[in-house]
């Protein structure tokens, strides 16, 4: 397994990798079918991510194929741009074997060379297996938010999770 950063080439690939979380997940944000940017936008959003310096994108390759991805993006105003809020995805195929770990730090190691302060993310409070990998890798808990998801028909709370960078 290796893990790089996004490159707008990778986009028709990324695309393709977030249709198949969607579909093998109910933990992600969108479901199958929502919110499918097409390529060329995408592409275009990683390419001006890094030329900004307002997020940055890495995948996890394993056997020629991307097997996850995380993203972060940095707050848009001059009161949050210390901050870069995450989102992440893995196959089930790959979960528990070092590669949520693997693109957090990859993250992590972004955001420090910016000068970042703070990671942040928020998980369903049923989404125990990546709470888990969230504290592993140093983020706390600091707050919930009631019933912000409808998981099935069912309403669920997310967490407000954080880790404060040395700088």
């Amino acid at each position: 397994m290796h893990v790089r950063e996004a490159d707008p080439a990778d986009a028709s690939e990324v695309v393709d990798l977030f249709q198949r979380l969607y579909a093998e997940t109910k933990f992600l944000l969108y479901e199958p079918g929502e919110a499918v940017p097409a390529v060329r936008e995408f592409a275009d959003r990683i390419a001006l991510a890094a030329q900004n310096e307002t997020g940055a994108m890495f995948v996890a390759e394993a056997e020629g194929k991307l097997i996850g991805v995380a993203f972060g993006n940095r707050g848009g105003a001059k009161k949050t741009r210390h901050s870069l809020f995450l989102v992440m995805g893995v196959l089930q195929a790959w979960t528990g074997r070092g590669v949520g770990c693997s693109l957090i730090e990859a993250l992590e190691g972004w955001a420090v060379s910016k000068r970042l302060h703070r990671l942040e993310l928020t998980v369903s409070t049923v989404n125990h297996r990546a709470i888990s990998l969230y504290e592993k890798v140093g983020f706390e808990r600091e707050g919930a938010k009631r019933h912000s998801l409808n998981i099935e028909g069912r309403y669920v709370d997310e967490l407000y999770m954080a880790k404060l960078l040395e700088p």
